[in-house]
């Protein structure tokens, strides 16, 4: 319904959870992402109407996979293993053209050329992790452009900060066409026919990085962006994170965590309360400030109380609890499930995480190795499809494709156990008169048409000869 209540003119309010506030006004300032010096300066002149937001908001999301650990490994596994191998340049064709691969190799071994501390290797990475929180990645492209000439060369590439890149588009998803600006200076321009710094055209702004305030907002071409996104099902401009699904959940676990610490921090309140019946009762508010330094002092401390009054007499002492353990509170196995749909929303198997709940054996082990696997291709395939191709386009390079190498991750155990399994099976196929053996590959291979020959039926003992 936010698309619209945005054609009525009215704005969407959502509720604020107490951890959700709690996570966002106790949290550390988080590390600021590397952009390039190029767009700092900006114009004051921005006068564009509001473009369509996410529908979620995105610090919510990212503040909840940096929070939650599980979550967290997850996205780093899938991350770190879907680049582990590199990435490797084929040639289209009989051959590729040597230059092409020169400027390709040391565009993506640099991609920002010095002006910040980051190789190719660590700007994937950081794709694949806005890819996971928030289902959206934003390549910034800077160009180096020739004076007096529209042609320009593909210089950096920057992965921008997703919670900051909007779509500058009308209700229907269309770019518009009412902002230009300068590609040199950043800034706003009246109309397209607008003097400009070094005499370049002026450009169409279809996407911009949101600063806050119209003036700061940072305008982007649509040759200057490269966006996209892995999860989304449906024609939508942003992208639809898992985490959406699982917000609630992932909640739940942090407030547990949250419990569990507080429980085992020194603030925490006693486990229990020792009463003893029949004892004075008057000394009880003088035992408050002694229960208190001493519940700071010993976590173990248990207090004593007395309940004496009119018709109670002295009798037998007895613990009263106050705080429920873990256990009561069916704690760790929520925990544990939540995992597992976290899990199952990432295409991540318990054992990838380090966990070895779930694992039944070499075939089970295998099987969620392979699982992941396919996890792993689909993310890089994404990445394939969305950076490399329109990068080798808007670079006008037609004689190379790159594609990440493949994950060739052999479980030895695993492949033992398969190894045994077709070698029985070669067994009792020959058993029946079937030749069957194993490929180059290791895969087995039967005969087109396969002949079973029966045994020769031997004659009875005491059998009259013909």
């Amino acid at each position: 319904m936010a698309w619209y209540d945005r054609l009525l003119g009215r704005k969407s309010v959502r509720k604020v959870s107490a951890l959700e506030e709690m996570m966002i006004h106790d949290t550390r300032a988080l590390e600021k992402e590397a952009r390039t010096p190029v767009y700092s300066a900006m114009g004051n002149n921005a006068a564009f109407q509001d473009s369509i937001l996410p529908p979620v908001d995105q610090t919510y999301l990212e503040q909840l996979a940096d929070r939650y650990s599980h979550l967290r490994t997850v996205i780093t596994r899938i991350a770190s293993q879907s680049v582990a191998k590199g990435w490797e340049y084929h040639a289209v064709g009989d051959a590729g053209d040597k230059e092409e691969r020169k400027i390709l190799e040391g565009l993506l071994r640099d991609p920002t050329r010095g002006d910040a501390d980051i190789s190719g290797m660590e700007l994937f990475k950081a794709m694949i992790r806005q890819l996971e929180v928030f289902d959206d990645v934003w390549v910034s492209i800077v160009y180096d452009r020739i004076e007096g000439s529209e042609d320009k060369i593909v210089k950096q590439l920057w992965v921008e900060d997703a919670k900051r890149m909007r779509f500058h588009v009308d209700e229907f998803g269309k770019f518009k066409d009412d902002v230009w600006f300068d590609t040199i200076t950043r800034e706003f321009l009246e109309n397209k026919n607008s003097k400009t710094e070094g005499g370049f055209p002026a450009e169409k702004m279809a996407y911009f990085y949101d600063q806050g305030t119209e003036k700061d907002n940072i305008p982007f071409a649509r040759d200057e962006i490269i966006h996209f996104n892995k999860y989304s099902a449906s024609a939508r401009l942003y992208g639809q994170s898992p985490i959406i699904g699982l917000s609630k959940k992932i909640e739940t676990a942090l407030a547990i965590e949250n419990f569990q610490n507080k429980i085992y921090k020194l603030e925490r309140p006693p486990k229990g309360f020792l009463d003893i019946p029949g004892h004075d009762e008057e000394s009880l508010n003088r035992l408050g400030e002694y229960i208190a330094e001493e519940t700071r002092r010993n976590p173990n401390f248990v207090p004593i109380i007395s309940s004496r009054g009119e018709g109670v007499s002295a009798g037998q002492a007895k613990f009263v609890p106050v705080m429920p353990n873990m256990d009561e509170l069916m704690a760790l196995p929520y925990m544990e499930r939540i995992n597992n749909d976290i899990n199952a929303a990432y295409g991540v198997m318990p054992i990838i995480t380090g966990s070895t709940a779930g694992v039944g054996g070499l075939n089970a082990e295998g099987e969620q190795i392979n699982i992941f696997d396919r996890t792993i291709l689909e993310t890089q395939n994404c990445l394939e499809m969305g950076f490399f191709k329109p990068l080798l386009k808007i670079m006008g390079i037609k004689t190379w494709k790159i594609k990440f190498a493949d994950i060739n991750v052999k479980n030895e155990q695993q492949h033992l156990a398969n190894m045994l399994q077709k070698a029985n099976i070669i067994t009792v196929l020959n058993k029946l008169g079937i030749k069957a053996t194993l490929d180059k590959d290791g895969n087995l291979k039967l005969p087109d048409e396969p002949t079973v020959v029966m045994p020769e039926a031997k004659p009875e003992v005491g059998a009259l000869k013909p």
